[in-house]
């Protein structure tokens, strides 16, 4: 029997981990005659061999047997338990989205290293075996893989693949390590009565004047009454539309801001990268040439909030500066393979020509950008330019934009005493969007409620004319705790 050396207790984090492992096959032989019928991992002189009838037994079962019964001497019952479900949960992706991931530059380079954990080694099959799994459009899962397999028996390198583990491990660590270094807010433990006042609304679509062909759709959410009030531009993530901002933007006008929510038109996303943050410029130039919401928005006073995607929106259309060498860097290291933001989304930045050199908007006074896709394409070092108070909120949950190299080390390069690092300990990429959809602002579930709350003091204060400094205090939570920071002066 062999024994992999590695804690695999991990396997509890690895779910999250390996799910977008699947994604870009690891599990995958090129197509034959034959389904796949036994795993061989081989360490040296070493095999262990495992049958996909016992498998998908145990799967259904719950009960290891067979080839797998060395698996209840290596896992305690709730690491196994973990494991199957791993098995069948599928990637956040559709077919059709992953269609297109197939023939990036990001996904060769994935479908490469990953390829190195086959024996022998054979990348292209990894693709022509996903190629299948994606076209017959069911979904894409660790189980449904293995079932697919075209080859009568996989070998797979045992000492690649806990070399792999052991590294996922080390990444888990520093993320522990870096979150317990964050000074802990306590939850208050009594919810406040909501306090608000109605607002309305107004939808349209409009062609900005220099791209005729991208039509941008607005939601507007406006507190009544006719003095100028500030605004708070919103930009969803790539694969969402504005609906999943929405309630942010009817939660900011009950407390008299303004919010326009934007429904960037879909396209490539190396496209994205450049027109989303001119986006903002041209939605505020929309609202500008129109004379009633001239005077009814303050738009020389505007805030921008985005999630992933829109996360790095917000931040390029305020002033960060997006960094070819240090992504170049990021995408070649070995940490790539953790981050399924940089693998997949930020590294295809780098096909990018010319390079973009924005510039920053006047009109922009303050930003809050939710699980931002950043760490490689933007780092510290494209967060230093900016001048205006950054709010930057991560999930210690989240596996998609992971916290430590998305949020806290890009964090670090933001100089001045208006920064604030905000963690969501609990919270994973989606939490506060889509459960938060059909509910009224005074009905948000926790976590949904946190991201309003927060974004709602933070705007406070950088968006209004001599309001209070923004304390902890203002920022703590009825039931979820905090980690927070301020940047260093």
């Amino acid at each position: 029997m062999f024994i992999m050396p590695v804690n695999l207790r991990i396997w509890q984090w690895g779910r999250q981990l390996f799910g977008w492992w699947v994604l870009v096959g690891w599990f995958c032989l090129p197509r034959a005659a034959l389904a796949a019928e036994r795993i061989d991992l081989i360490a040296g002189q070493t095999t262990w061999s495992v049958t996909l009838a016992d498998v998908a037994t145990w799967v259904q079962s719950g009960r290891p047997q067979g080839s797998l019964t060395p698996l209840t001497q290596l896992l305690a019952p709730p690491t196994l338990e973990e494991l199957r479900n791993w098995l069948t949960h599928p990637v956040p992706l559709t077919p059709s989205q992953s269609q297109r991931l197939l023939h990036t530059e990001a996904a060769s380079q994935a479908l490469y290293r990953l390829g190195q954990l086959l024996i022998p080694p054979d990348p292209q099959a990894l693709k022509q075996a996903l190629t299948l799994v994606v076209q017959q459009r069911q979904p894409i899962t660790a189980l449904n893989l293995l079932q697919a397999l075209p080859a009568e028996t996989v070998a797979v390198d045992a000492l690649a693949v806990a070399n792999l583990l052991i590294n996922a491990q080390t990444h888990q660590q520093q993320t522990a390590q870096a979150l317990a270094a964050l000074p802990l807010l306590a939850p208050t433990g009594t919810t406040p009565a909501f306090t608000g006042t109605t607002w309305r609304e107004q939808a349209w679509s409009f062609t900005p004047p220099d791209q005729p062909q991208r039509s941008l759709k607005v939601h507007l959410f406006y507190p009544p009454g006719s003095e100028p009030v500030p605004l708070v531009l919103l930009s969803h993530g790539i694969g969402q539309t504005g609906r999943s901002l929405m309630y942010l933007g009817e939660y900011l006008a009950s407390q008299g801001i303004a919010a326009v929510v934007v429904t960037h038109p879909p396209s490539s996303a190396l496209r994205e990268f450049t027109e989303r943050p001119r986006d903002v410029g041209r939605v505020l130039d929309h609202l500008a040439a129109h004379q009633a919401w001239k005077k009814r928005l303050n738009l020389e006073r505007v805030g921008l909030l985005g999630h992933s995607l829109g996360g790095y929106t917000v931040l390029v259309a305020a002033g960060a500066q997006p960094q070819a060498q240090g992504l170049q860097r990021q995408c070649q290291s070995d940490w790539a393979l953790f981050n399924l933001s940089l693998l997949l989304l930020q590294c295809r930045a780098l096909e990018l020509n010319p390079w973009p050199t924005p510039l920053p908007d006047p009109r922009i006074r303050a930003v809050v950008a939710i699980n931002p896709a950043i760490g490689g394409i933007l780092g510290a070092e494209g967060l230093a330019p900016l001048t205006v108070p950054v709010m930057v909120i991560g999930g210690g949950g989240d596996w998609v934009t992971p916290v430590l190299p998305e949020q806290i080390q890009p964090f670090a390069g933001l100089r001045g005493r208006h920064h604030y690092l905000v963690i969501l300990p609990t919270a994973n990429h989606v939490d506060g969007l889509d459960e938060a959809r059909q509910l009224a602002p005074q009905r948000l579930p926790p976590l949904p409620y946190a991201l309003a709350h927060l974004s709602r003091e933070f705007f406070r204060t950088h968006l209004f004319p001599n309001a209070p400094a923004l304390s902890p205090e203002r920022l703590r939570q009825p039931t979820l705790p905090l980690r927070m920071m301020r940047s260093q002066p």
